[in-house]
This record gives C-alpha cells, structure tokens and sequence, in this order.
C-alpha cells in the first residue's frame, strides 16, 4: 500500500513540475513569441506569430514571411478571452482552443488537437520581430452619416 502511495505523489509531484515547466518555456518570465505552423496551403508566404506573457495574456499577429513583418490579428471575436494556461496534463489552451502538447524542446512546441488529431507546433521567434503598427482610420472615413467624405455608390439594375 507504501508502494502505491508513494507512486501516487510522485506522480502528482511530476505533473505539477511539468505544469511550471511548459509555462516557463511558453513565456520565460516575461513575454515570448511562437511562429504558430499547420498543414496548409501558402504556407512559405504567410502565418501567425503568438505572443504569450507571464501573467496569461496572448496576442495574435499575422506574419508575412515574405518581408518577415507582423501585425495584429483580430480575426476572433471580442467574446474570446485573450489568455492562455497550460494544465497539469500538458494541454495547452488559449483562445477557446484547446491543443495537447505531445513533444517540445527549447525552441518548438509539438501540439495534437484532441478532437481532430491534427498536428501543429510552435516555432520561437529569434531575430527582430518586425511589429508593425496598425494605420488608424479617420473617423468621419467610418461615420456613415457624415455625407461630405462619403463616396458616391452606383446601384446595378442586374
């Protein structure tokens, strides 16, 4: 019964270790970048880069591989939350997604969706990230009741 005991919180000790362990590689501390890779078409011209903090926070930028520069995504809806966590059982979540981490080393997250068994994984940026500031829109280009700026449309009779 000592036996089966003694296994029982090693194992509980092992997972908590690699809980703290995948965190620590995920955001050193403070802030990392992933260049996040899938299966897909285009793949060598265009991608997305994560940024996950110490305090659970993620941020999405699109990646031009092209010209090596990134800017903020906000594809998802505002719903989501823009946190991340690992769990005692090395899945990695974030943006209501969940994905099993299967295999890392120091600069690459192996992950496996549980539902679908797609794989991805995770790449550390190094090097100059290349973060370019998004253009801000005049107001008056949104406001739709401002008729002054507003261009004039044509309808089709089709």
């Amino acid at each position: 019964m000592k036996k089966v005991l003694i296994l029982f919180v090693l194992l509980c000790l092992s997972c908590t270790n690699k809980k703290q362990e995948l965190e620590y590689l995920i955001c050193r501390d403070s802030i990392q970048f992933w260049n996040y890779e899938w299966p897909r078409d285009r793949s060598e011209f265009y991608g997305f880069t994560f940024s996950f903090d110490n305090e659970g926070n993620v941020i999405k930028y699109s990646y031009n591989k092209i010209t090596n520069k990134r800017r903020v995504f906000t594809d998802h809806p505002r719903r989501f939350t823009n946190t991340w966590n690992v769990t005692k059982d090395s899945l990695f979540t974030f943006f209501q997604s969940t994905e099993k981490i299967v295999r890392y080393t120091d600069d690459t997250i192996f992950v496996v969706y549980p539902e679908t068994k797609e794989k991805a994984y995770y790449v550390r940026v190094k090097g100059k990230l290349n973060i370019q500031k998004t253009t801000e829109v005049e107001k008056n280009e949104l406001d739709t009741t401002n008729t002054k700026n507003r261009s004039k449309t044509q309808v089709l009779d089709l």
